[in-house]
């Protein structure tokens, strides 16, 4: 007897026979699995590579205001980010880079020897940020034939470090106190480099001027970002009548470097800035103060447009950076002193103890402003935080709406992750500000705010300009068996007499009688204006 299957039950035979095929497959290899079944597994999950971080290295950046002509230039620079990792050394281990700055006639020259290496790797979860700064051979020299201020044969050097093994989650910071041996203005007179955030003042004859500034060594280290740098600010004044024919700002090192940060930028808008501030009176009889902020030491080298000249074993990144910059040059430059047009366009960084220039985006002149120290105090570890700020502001003797007219606590706003937050309302540490400010004065005083725990830094945003960003300490919390020692507050040397007490995190609004009240609010001193000049930057090939 024989069974014939028509098409369509062979193609249904074959259907059921490899539906039980899988099945079998399915028993053996335990693939399925009830609802109720039990299923062993693990998962892991990893923090995404922080997108942020920088190592740089300047040596000899400097701001030159002569009679006639300005500009700036940088001996060596080398830099290095998370999106271009890598180590670079500029010129070599042993060889130097040689740039100056020349004036018309040969007048105002700046001339400086300088060496530079940064490194950015990255190799997993382990990010690792460094750099050195080296200097040596920086002279000023106001005439062709007689040099006001020598290192001679000091060499001076500034060094930094970041490291995190959790992609930036936990970063370790470090900086090396810049160091150096003794300088020499004039003949005789010789000055040593201050101590970590002091200041060196410098009052001396050379050669028929008067040489007045200071040498301030800043030195900053921060949860993400560490910075060592020497700043010296001079100005050079004809030796009867005090009048100022040239003023130099040169950072002779700097380092720096952060993870989980991004480089600090500063366009040639704010270099432009801080020159107008750094611009001669004719009636200046005063010494200078150093106002290059942590943006100014931090801004991108922009060589000079005059005549200069400049040798070196190897600088191809010299040479870029001189090529990159050709676009800050000037567009013109009357037969009269050059006129600032316009101001900073983006946020400008400052440094604790700083003096800063105060400039509208549209160029005015608004004063200027220090940070004489700050401080953060919390309740607990991640508690929001209460930030007090000293600082002293003098107004520019403009009138009118759009002048510096008044400072509070909600013109401060924290920054977390580079996006600004609401701040809140807080008590003054101390005597605050007056509501009102008046042109041509000087006052000094408190503001106090809050932020989240986060924040590491702050902005402050003055009407009409870009803002002014600075950076945070760590806050302070009650000691308890649980914490560790508080961490240090951010402060400035101060000038003045020395306060006998501190305020605690939640001590009453000091009164007229406490001694804090030793800063006047006000304190009327008149101050002269002006507004500063377009900026011509020199060129400077470092070959």
């Amino acid at each position: 007897m024989s069974m014939h299957l028509t098409k369509r039950s062979k193609i249904l035979v074959a259907i059921v026979g490899v539906v039980a095929i899988l099945g079998v497959i399915a028993q053996a290899t335990g693939v399925l699995a009830a609802w109720n079944d039990k299923v062993w597994g693990n998962s892991s999950f990893t923090r995404a590579a922080n997108l942020e971080g920088y190592a740089r290295s300047t040596t000899a950046h400097a701001y030159t205001n002569r009679a006639i002509t300005s500009g700036e230039f940088t001996a060596t620079n080398a830099t290095h980010t998370h999106v271009n990792p890598g180590s670079t050394l500029i010129p070599s281990a042993t060889g130097w880079t040689h740039a100056s700055s020349t004036g018309i006639l040969l007048l105002g020259t700046v001339a400086a020897d300088g060496r530079s290496s940064a490194t950015y790797t990255m190799n997993g979860s382990v990010v690792t940020a460094t750099a050195a700064s080296n200097a040596k051979n920086i002279e000023l020299f106001p005439t062709g034939f007689a040099s006001v201020l020598n290192t001679d044969n000091s060499q001076y050097s500034a060094s930094v470090s970041c490291s995190s093994s959790n992609w930036g989650g936990t970063v370790s910071t470090n900086a090396v106190v810049p160091a150096g041996g003794n300088f020499r203005v004039g003949l005789t007179n010789f000055y040593a480099v201050p101590a970590a955030n002091q200041t060196t003042t410098i009052d001396s004859l050379a050669v028929g001027f008067r040489v007045q500034g200071t040498l301030k060594s800043v030195v900053t280290t921060t949860a993400k970002h560490a910075l060592s740098t020497l700043i010296l600010d001079v100005d050079i004044k004809t030796a009867i009548t005090l009048t100022t024919v040239w003023t130099v700002t040169v950072q002779f090192v700097r380092a720096e470097c952060g993870i989980g940060e991004p480089l600090p930028s500063a366009g040639v808008q704010s270099a432009a800035a801080r020159m107008a501030r750094l611009a001669p009176s004719s009636s200046s009889t005063a010494p200078s103060e150093s106002a290059v902020s942590s943006s100014a030491e931090t801004s991108e080298p922009s060589p000079d447009s005059e005549s200069a000249s400049s040798g070196s074993e190897s600088s191809s990144a010299a040479d870029s950076e001189s090529k990159g910059s050709s676009s800050t040059t000037s567009a013109s430059e009357s037969a009269g002193a050059p006129v600032l047009k316009e101001g900073p366009t983006t946020p400008t960084d400052v440094d604790v103890g700083s003096r800063f220039p105060v400039i509208a985006t549209d160029g005015t002149d608004l004063g200027t402003a220090t940070f004489q120290k700050i401080e953060s105090t919390a309740p607990s570890d991640g508690a929001r935080a209460t930030i007090a700020v000293k600082m002293t502001v003098t107004t520019s003797d403009a009138e009118g709406d759009g002048r510096l007219s008044s400072i509070a606590w909600d013109d401060f706003a924290p920054l977390v992750g580079g996006v600004q937050q609401a701040a809140g309302q807080a008590a003054a540490e101390g005597p605050p500000l007056p509501a009102q400010l008046e042109p041509g004065e000087t006052y000094t005083g408190w503001v106090a705010f809050t932020v989240p725990s986060a924040a590491g830094s702050a902005i402050w945003k003055v009407s009409g300009t870009s803002g002014f960003t600075f950076v945070l300490p760590e806050p302070t919390v009650p000691v308890t068996s649980t914490t560790s020692q508080p961490a240090p507050v951010a402060e400035a040397p101060e000038t003045g007499a020395p306060e006998t007490s501190e305020p605690t995190a939640d001590a009453p609004e000091a009164d007229a009688s406490e001694p804090e009240d030793s800063d006047p609010v006000p304190t009327p001193e008149k101050t002269s204006s002006g507004s500063g000049f377009e900026d011509s930057a020199d060129s400077s090939d470092a070959e």
